[in-house]
């Protein structure tokens, strides 16, 4: 757990959203609280009701915890890894490695929770995203730095024509690609693995995931994890980054 700066007392628990009463200072929003035995219990403030009430959003199960129990103020927010320790790594939201690998060396911790560029450091340059993809880069083109959606129902290839986007970002961009898996089954999210390390693209690629049985609060965040990674290759590695969601209804 972070440093202890004040306790404070749970006074409501209603699905993942958490009331908690604070006798000293409140903390400030996107502050982490942590509750339970071992502090496995991880609760994001996101207002503050009153001088003493702050209301936050669980991202993990609140089973177990109930009116009365004490909750730490971390005095910090949510981070996320970044470095290139990262590469070819799979994550959850709370930076966690599960891969079954050893915790990668040489990173840093980011919040999550950071301004964006100014609008005066921002590229007015239009250029064209080759995909590789003949039909995308025809009829559908992507602008280099712009966002795009893919919509379609279940099973019609979303997923398969991202893969092919990672392949051919990596191989012909020399970029990084980050995934992130949000609401995806545990199944998928392996097959996606075992695939891309055997397209020899594992190295220049990152991975994270807020899976389907994990809480609301777990896969909104996730998003926002999977950007600060992506924004460090952007601004700090000076490399094009292909940053995939899938699937944005999930978020």
């Amino acid at each position: 757990m972070g440093t202890k700066t004040s306790i404070g007392v749970v006074v409501s628990v209603r699905g993942s959203v958490v009331d908690a009463k604070f006798d000293g200072p409140l903390p400030p929003i996107y502050t982490v609280l942590r509750a339970g035995e071992g502090g496995e219990i991880v609760v994001e403030v996101l207002t503050q009701l009153d001088e003493r009430r702050v209301r936050g959003i669980a991202l993990t199960p609140t089973q177990g915890l109930a009116r009365g129990m004490e909750v730490e103020d971390t005095g910090g927010p949510l981070k996320a890894p970044v470095g290139k320790g990262i590469l070819s790594r799979m994550f959850d939201v709370f930076g966690n490695v599960i891969d079954r690998g050893e915790a990668p060396a040489d990173i840093q911790w980011r919040t999550v929770h950071r301004a964006p560029p100014s609008l005066s450091r921002r590229s007015t340059k239009s250029e064209i995203f080759e995909t590789g993809i003949k039909g995308i880069d025809v009829l559908m083109p992507l602008e280099r730095g712009g966002k795009a959606g893919l919509f379609g129902g279940a099973g019609v290839g979303k997923t398969v024509l991202l893969t092919e986007m990672i392949h051919n970002m990596i191989g012909h961009q020399e970029g990084v690609s980050i995934f992130c898996g949000i609401g995806e089954r545990c199944r998928e999210g392996e097959e996606l693995y075992r695939d891309m390390k055997e397209a020899g693209v594992l190295p220049n690629m990152v991975m994270v995931f807020g899976q389907m049985n994990e809480p609301p609060g777990s896969r909104f965040r996730v998003g926002h994890a999977a950007l600060t990674m992506a924004e460090y290759f952007r601004d700090d590695e000076r490399r094009d980054v292909l940053l995939l969601v899938d699937n944005i209804f999930r978020f």
